[in-house]
C-alpha cells in the first residue's frame, strides 16, 4: 500500500481520527506532495524518495514559504504543517525514516500565542436563550437546541448527531459521540432538560414520549434524530449555525456568535463558577489537558478586567481612604 494511504488508514484505524480529520489531512498532504513535485522535481518513485523528502529542508521550507506568499493565514499554514509533521512521524513508525526532520518541528506562526476564544457573559447567554418563541414548535425546538449546546458545551457536530437513543432520561444523562467517535456521558439537568421536554412533546407521539421518559424506547423508534428540520430529517449544521447567528443578531450589537462561542462560554462560566479544570476537560471531551487550559487564561483575563473596573486602586494613584 502507498505510504500516504497507509498513513491515512493509520489515522483512522489506530488513532481513531474522525472521517473529517482524515480527509483534511489527506488534502493537506496531497497538496504538499504535489507542490514539491512541481517546484523541486521530487518523485515518490525514486529509491531515496522518502528520506530525501525528510532530509532536504528546502522542500518543506519552500512549501511553507509559497503558502505564505499566497496569502494564507499563519493558522492555516500551521494546520498544513501539522499534517506534514504527522505524516513524517508515521514514516518514522513505518521504518522509512530514522528521525523526525528538524524543519518539521517548527511552527509557521513564529511561536505566537494561540488567540483566546470569544465568549459571552452569563447575562448575555440568558438573554440569548430566552429569545426563541416558546409558543411555537420551531421556537421550542430552537430553545432546546440552544440549551443543549450551551448547557452541555456541545460541539456543532455533536448536537446535530444526537439521536433519541442517546437520551437516558431516567438516569438524567445523555451519551455524546465526540471526535474520533469517543463517547462521553453528560448530565441532563436543570434548564437543559426543562427546555428539552416541550420539544420532545412536539416531536413524539404520547406513547413514544412515555417510553422515552421511562427508558423503554428502543429499535427504530429510538434511532430517530433528536433535532429535526424540514421533512422531519436530521437538522443540518448550517441550519444550526444560521439560527444561532440569527438569534444573536436580535441582541443589540451582538455579531460573530456561533455554536462554538456558546461552547466556549460554557467552559468559561464553569471555571468562573469554581469547577476544576479536569472536570471541564472531561465535560468538553478534550483528549489533552493543554487544550482545556486555554480557558484558564481566558478566566484570568476576565478576572483582571473585573479587577480594573471595580478596585479603587487599580486605576492609578491613591484615591484616599474609603
Amino acid at each position: 500500500m502507498d505510504p500516504c494511504d497507509r498513513f491515512l488508514r493509520h489515522l483512522s484505524v489506530e488513532k481513531g481520527a474522525s472521517p473529517r480529520t482524515v480527509a483534511a489531512y489527506g488534502r493537506d498532504l496531497a497538496a504538499f506532495l504535489a507542490d514539491v513535485r512541481e517546484h523541486a522535481g521530487w518523485e515518490d518513485s525514486a529509491p531515496d524518495a522518502w528520506s530525501r523528502l525528510a532530509d532536504d529542508r528546502v522542500l518543506l521550507r519552500g512549501h511553507l514559504a509559497r503558502l505564505r506568499r499566497a496569502g494564507r493565514a499563519p493558522s492555516t499554514v500551521d494546520r498544513k504543517l501539522a499534517a506534514v509533521r504527522a505524516f513524517f512521524r508515521f514514516l518514522v513508525l513505518d521504518g522509512r525514516l530514522t528521525a523526525l526532520p528538524e524543519a518539521a518541528g517548527r511552527t509557521a506562526g513564529g511561536g505566537r500565542r494561540r488567540p483566546l476564544p470569544h465568549q459571552l457573559s452569563e447575562e448575555t447567554v440568558d438573554q440569548l436563550l430566552a429569545l426563541p418563541d416558546a409558543s411555537t414548535p420551531r421556537g421550542r425546538r430552537d430553545r432546546a437546541l440552544l440549551e443543549m449546546i450551551y448547557g452541555l458545551g456541545l460541539r456543532l457536530s455533536e448536537v446535530v448527531g444526537l439521536d433519541l437513543s442517546h437520551l437516558d432520561v431516567p438516569d438524567e444523562r445523555v451519551r455524546v459521540l465526540g471526535k474520533g467517535d469517543k463517547e462521553r456521558l453528560l448530565p441532563l439537568l436543570g434548564a437543559t432538560v426543562a427546555a428539552l421536554r416541550p420539544w420532545l412533546e412536539d416531536l413524539l407521539e404520547p406513547r413514544d414520549l412515555q417510553d422515552l421518559l421511562d427508558g423503554r424506547l428502543s429499535g427504530a423508534r429510538a434511532a430517530r434524530p433528536l433535532f429535526t428540520g424540514r421533512r422531519d430529517r436530521r437538522i443540518s449544521p448550517r441550519t444550526v449555525q444560521a439560527l444561532v447567528a440569527r438569534y444573536a443578531g436580535e441582541l443589540a450589537g451582538l455579531r460573530g456568535v456561533s455554536p462554538h462561542v456558546l461552547r466556549h462560554s460554557f467552559a468559561t462560566h464553569l471555571l468562573d463558577g469554581g469547577a476544576g479544570i479536569r472536570v471541564v476537560q472531561e465535560l468538553l471531551g478534550h483528549e489533552h489537558l493543554a487544550t482545556t487550559q486555554i480557558y484558564t487564561h481566558l478566566s484570568r483575563a476576565r478576572l483582571r478586567e473585573e479587577f480594573l473596573k471595580a478596585h479603587p486602586r487599580a486605576r492609578g494613584g491613591a484615591t484616599g481612604d474609603r
